[in-house]
């Protein structure tokens, strides 16, 4: 789990890497560090399976969305729910699209790591914030780590689409960190690169493969929503000119993932307007004023789009 300082909050990013045995006491020894530095502690996307843990700690627990899982040994494209899954991947072959890993580590190519970079750049760009971080990666070419590049390249050596995959459940399975394409890329680039990548893990005897979390999805489905998932809901539903929460879930449902339940937890166990500021300034490289900017731009095109 990442770890980082805003203001008067502690961020983490995820549960803390531990034995499920001593999550209680690692939570004990992280409150320890922080009270004594008027520290609010917030972990972003924990999963369901330690709530009782952390209900039995006095923490605050609101539902902040949906990670799509899957289980590798089981996916395929076949059946009628995947049939637009299919076709997409067909169209990717006609257009002569293949996929290929990038391993830097065994020989580096600047051409390849020049267009992921250049993806990565032209992705950014069409953003109405600034890159998110602390939870999405970044290459790291010039890191060595245990990232593993993918990529779909057409005929002539042009790269359309890349995907960067990081191990996760002890190296049993693997999250899809970072999937982009180029602007223009020809229809099922992204469905060629996660169908191909799926076999190959398959073959390697992955057992699990993630598309990563959708934010703010189904946060109303708890019994009683907090105002926070109530802001969250909204959010996804009427703000996605500022990141696009909707749009990714999308993107991610066509694969037909299993979706489990993630949690933002806090200690104290209320929320309040300055814990979610820290947050959001953590995750945005540009803090949190970077949204405020977004927001103001999100109303004037409405205003705009209004008056024409």
């Amino acid at each position: 789990a990442g770890c980082a300082v805003s203001g008067h909050g502690l961020i983490v990013c995820g549960d803390p890497v531990c034995d499920s045995s001593d999550l209680a006491a690692f939570m004990k020894e992280l409150e320890e560090y922080a009270k004594p530095q008027h520290l609010e502690t917030i972990l972003l996307f924990v999963l369901e399976k330690n709530l009782p843990v952390y209900h039995s700690l006095g923490m605050g627990c609101y539902k902040t969305g949906e990670e799509a899982t899957f289980n590798v040994q089981n996916w395929s494209i076949s059946g009628g729910k995947m049939a637009k899954v299919r076709s997409s991947w067909h169209t990717a072959q006609h257009y002569g699209l293949t996929v290929s890993e990038y391993m830097p580590w065994e020989s580096r190519d600047p051409e390849i790591e020049r267009q992921f970079t250049d993806i990565t750049r032209q992705w950014l760009q069409e953003k109405h914030t600034s890159q998110l971080q602390f939870c999405v990666g970044s290459l790291m070419f010039d890191r060595k780590c245990d990232k593993r590049y993918f990529y779909a390249a057409d005929p002539e050596g042009v790269i359309q689409g890349i995907n960067v995959l990081n191990p996760y459940c002890s190296g049993k399975g693997w999250i899809v960190d970072i999937m982009r394409r180029r602007d223009g890329s020809p229809h099922g680039v992204m469905e060629l690169l996660f169908h191909d990548i799926m076999e190959k893990i398959r073959a390697e005897g992955a057992l699990y493969a993630s598309l990563g979390v959708a934010p703010f999805f189904n946060t109303m489905d708890e019994d009683h929503p907090a105002l926070l998932e109530k802001q969250e809901h909204y959010i996804f539903d009427h703000m996605n000119y500022i990141y696009g929460f909707k749009p990714l879930q999308e993107a991610k449902a066509k694969f037909q993932p299993m979706w489990t339940n993630v949690y933002l937890i806090c200690h104290p166990k209320h929320m309040t307007p300055w814990m979610d500021m820290a947050a959001l300034s953590v995750l945005d490289s540009q803090g949190f004023s970077d949204y405020v900017h977004a927001f103001l731009e999100m109303q004037k095109a409405k205003w705009e789009a209004e008056a024409k």
